[in-house]
């Protein structure tokens, strides 16, 4: 690690350049993952720091899951497949003011790209899963909200998960505590009927992947989600709710 282009660091938010550092090392390609760094007493004098500088930096990076400290194996840098989410999108989300249409129109643009992307790439365990998930639905009580709300989501998180894309997957990952409150108030603001009708539209989903038919799979899922975007736009928004209790 000789030709690292580390310089002092000589502003008074000394932590938050420290991070911006080693992200920069990281875009450079100067640091890979998993790649041992120095320890901190050299970290110190490189960068011109002072230990609690510096260790103030690192706990920031831990919890970005940018690097893994360890007491035994020292500062690494983390591999991002061991993370099923962005944490930092997640702070950034709680303090923008985002609309219930701008987290639907999110939502349905991956979700129509990905559906089209499932049927082509779905294993046989994959529809098994949303066989199981729609036929649960089928049994369930339509008046439980939230066990059909949880339902509701997981048969699409499933054929996201089908659709074999893992930035998307991590990506909804992110934003599934939010889609989970804007679901079960759409599902709150629907009838009985309506929600027999969500079945159908799942129905006709699964048709079209197990048919292998991208086009069909894509049309199925906007006429399923086009209604519940309707829905969205009388709701309360679930942004402020959600980061509040959690």
């Amino acid at each position: 690690m000789n030709n690292l282009n580390i310089q002092p660091i000589r502003n008074k938010k000394a932590y938050f350049q420290i991070i911006e550092t080693f992200i920069n090392l990281i875009i450079s390609n100067q640091l890979e993952y998993g790649e041992k760094l120095y320890n901190e007493p050299e970290l110190m004098e490189i960068l011109n720091v002072s230990r609690p500088t510096l260790r103030e930096a690192l706990r920031v990076m831990e919890f970005l899951g940018i690097v893994v400290v360890s007491p035994r194996k020292g500062i690494s840098i983390s591999e991002p497949k061991n993370n099923n989410y962005y944490l930092p999108l997640t702070y950034i989300l709680a303090f923008e003011k985002t609309s219930n249409t701008d987290l639907f129109e999110l939502r349905m643009s991956i979700e129509l790209e990905m559906v089209g992307l499932a049927a082509k790439r779905a294993t046989d365990e994959d529809f098994n899963k949303l066989k199981d998930i729609s036929n649960k639905l089928i049994d369930l009580d339509k008046s439980d909200i939230k066990n059909f709300t949880k339902l509701d989501q997981l048969f699409h998180i499933t054929i996201l998960n089908s659709s074999k894309n893992e930035l998307c997957c991590k990506l909804m990952n992110t934003l599934n505590a939010l889609i989970y409150d804007q679901l079960e108030q759409i599902h709150m603001a629907l009838t009985n009927d309506d929600r027999n009708n969500t079945i159908e539209k799942h129905k006709a989903i699964y048709d079209a992947l197990i048919s292998r038919n991208e086009e069909l799979a894509r049309n199925a899922m906007r006429s399923h989600l086009e209604h519940a975007y309707g829905v969205t736009k009388e709701l309360p928004s679930v942004f402020h709710n959600t980061f509040k209790t959690n």
